[in-house]
């Protein structure tokens, strides 16, 4: 009796769960409204109203909106006077149905703002969660001016299935990221009241938001977090995709991902920054100081010095703008990310420490790896050199110290939208599924040089070559469904951010090589299929080879100088094309891509139709 009491309770829970699900989603609703003399929808779902305005493109004037996907319908609410809706004319309160990705003819009735003629298509998202962020200004210019400005607002986080996750005020938003920033789709650092999972990530109160500028597939970030952790490298940045609206407007697709820095749920080693903060009442007033080859500030040295600090190795340029930081014996850039408030003391002693090893690796002492953990140097470089990682030895490379323990970890890995193919600037070396990072750093110069030396030890070259073959099961998934799963999970938020930003997204810099975004997603597993068999054979791991996508469909390539098309070719989908039209350079400057404005790479497949460009010499 008791057993078929607890099954009807259960039964009568579930249903009630789902009855109240229901009723959520029935209330999720849309109203059509004019705000500042631009019409705006307002969203609202049972727990939370949030507004979309209308997306006005200034070049062709077609005019969009862009819905979030916990939107289950297609049925807008008429919250003005009067709307004329294709060719129908619907009164304050009416209803009336969109068709996604049709432009509708829609005359605007106001009284306040008078009538408005508009051709407005509805794009709406899927899957992904939206993430309304209002600045206390509502507007985006003093944001935008520079990365170091910041504001208040706040945050509503609403999942796809119209459950609000999160709404709160947001102490603040700023800018981030160093060349990122200069793009016109920005980087954001957010920081939240208190502790939270956002989005199921790992708890804490500081997120960045990614722009995924430079990324064809939108992927190469958050693939690389996942290989990270798949490796086990610690205190590994995990992220998410999101749709963004700031102050109504939708800034497009972007990676949620936790911060790397120091706490709980981060990189969790001791807080120096706490202690210092207890020593110091006023740090935050605290005199810095500058010396030849370090910085920081000038404090009481408190109880502690070994630890814990995370650093990492800075370009020069971005190094400058730092508040801590030293310099190696070899004349490489460490900025302390932690403590935020590094006393001189602090900076001497892990300036002391790391030139110390910078010593070892550089007089290739096999007593470096009392100082090095092995594990995290031998992951870290995985991740680096299977992505064949631009910025590797360049910026963005963390290390840290905990407090009582004498060795320095590599990680967590951060930074990789110039990764997996995505960069084909300078000779070209990145795109080259035959190159290492060992020799890049080493040709490129100003890098760090430890990967060169370390990689040479047999200690680290074993356990490179086993952690290698162990993780390809990772890569065999990831290839068969993993990045066409997450292409058919973000494909229609990615169509809605190609809508806002293809025409300002500058060519030439990694923004996708292809038109199609599905051709730049197959080009993300071609590159990691190529890497793979070559690092395979270089590494002596018998595999069976990985291969490279093709749907088996023939394509035009097309080649044109300035005077006109001098010659077309069929290329089946997914090879590569080695045999140029020859051309006198002596006039011509030499063949790139009409598409994407780069130079021509043999190591670049055929995934669409595509034209090459001769320009002349001016």
């Amino acid at each position: 009796m008791r057993k078929r009491y607890c099954m009807g309770l259960m039964l009568a829970l579930a249903i009630i769960a789902a009855l109240c699900y229901l009723y959520i989603l029935q209330n999720n609703s849309v109203v059509l409204e004019m705000a500042d003399g631009v019409p705006v929808l307002r969203v609202s779902t049972q727990q939370s109203t949030n507004l979309i305005t209308l997306w006005q493109d200034e070049e062709d004037g077609k005019s969009y909106f862009f819905l979030p996907s916990c939107i289950d319908h297609h049925k807008i609410t008429v919250g003005i006077d009067s709307v004329q809706f294709a060719g129908e004319t619907y009164e304050k309160g009416d209803v009336f149905t969109w068709e996604e990705d049709t432009e509708h003819i829609v005359s605007i009735v106001d009284d306040t703002y008078g009538v408005s003629h508009y051709g407005i298509t509805f794009m709406k998202s899927e899957n992904v969660p939206a993430v309304f962020i209002n600045t206390e200004s509502g507007d985006l210019s003093y944001l935008h001016e520079d990365k170091a400005n910041f504001e208040p607002g706040d945050i509503c986080v609403v999942r796809s299935d119209g459950i609000t996750e999160y709404q709160n005020i947001l102490p603040r938003i700023s800018g981030r990221g160093n060349s990122t920033w200069g793009y016109e789709k920005k980087p954001y650092s957010i920081k939240l009241s208190a502790d939270y999972p956002l989005c199921g990530l790992d708890k804490g109160d500081t997120f960045r938001l990614l722009a995924l500028w430079r990324e064809g597939s939108k992927m190469d970030n958050k693939i690389a977090m996942d290989l990270a952790e798949a490796l086990g490298l610690p205190y590994t940045a995990q992220g998410t995709w999101v749709d963004l609206y700031m102050n109504g407007e939708y800034r497009g697709i972007y990676l949620l991902a936790e911060s790397v820095s120091v706490g709980e749920g981060r990189v969790d080693i001791y807080n120096l920054e706490a202690e210092n903060r207890q020593n110091n009442p006023d740090i935050d007033k605290a005199a810095s100081y500058a010396e030849e080859d370090n910085k920081g500030y000038l404090l009481k040295s408190g109880e502690t010095l070994d630890g814990g600090y995370l650093i990492e190795k800075d370009h020069p340029k971005h190094y400058e703008a730092e508040a801590n930081g030293f310099l190696s014996p070899s004349g490489d850039h460490f900025t302390i990310n932690a403590p935020k408030h590094a006393s001189k003391e602090q900076v001497a002693y892990i300036q002391g420490y790391v030139g110390n090893i910078d010593t070892l690796v550089q007089n290739g002492d096999p007593t470096v790896w009392e100082y090095l953990d092995l594990d995290s140097f031998v992951r870290r470089f995985l991740v680096d050199e299977i992505a064949l990682n631009t910025d590797t030895g360049l910026t963005s490379m963390y290390f840290y110290k905990d407090k009582d323990d004498d060795k320095l970890y590599s990680g967590p890995a951060w930074d990789y939208d110039n990764a997996f193919g995505e960069r084909n600037s300078g000779e070209g070396l990145y795109v080259n599924y035959f190159e290492t990072i060992v020799n890049n750093n080493e040709r490129l110069g100003s890098a760090i040089a430890w990967y060169q030396k370390l990689y040479d030890t047999p200690k680290m070259y074993q356990r490179v070559t086993e952690e290698y073959e162990e993780i390809l099961p990772f890569f065999e998934k990831l290839i068969a469904t993993g990045i066409d799963e997450y292409a058919d999970w973000i494909g229609a938020s990615v169509k809605m951010d190609r809508v806002l930003w293809e025409d300002k997204n500058i060519k030439g810099d990694s923004s996708g090589k292809y038109a199609d975004y599905y051709a730049n997603v197959r080009y993300t597993k071609y590159f990691i299929a190529q890497r793979l068999n070559y690092l395979c054979q270089r590494w002596g791991v018998t595999h069976e080879p990985f291969t490279v996508p093709s749907t088996g469909q023939m394509h035009t390539v097309t080649f044109s100088v300035y005077e006109g098309v001098v010659g077309t070719m069929e290329v089946m989908d997914g090879m590569e094309l080695w045999e140029m039209p020859e051309y006198d350079a002596s006039i011509y400057q030499g063949w790139e891509y009409e598409y994407s404005r780069e130079k021509y790479s043999p190591y670049i497949p055929i995934y669409e139709d595509m034209g090459f460009y001769n320009a002349k010499w001016q």
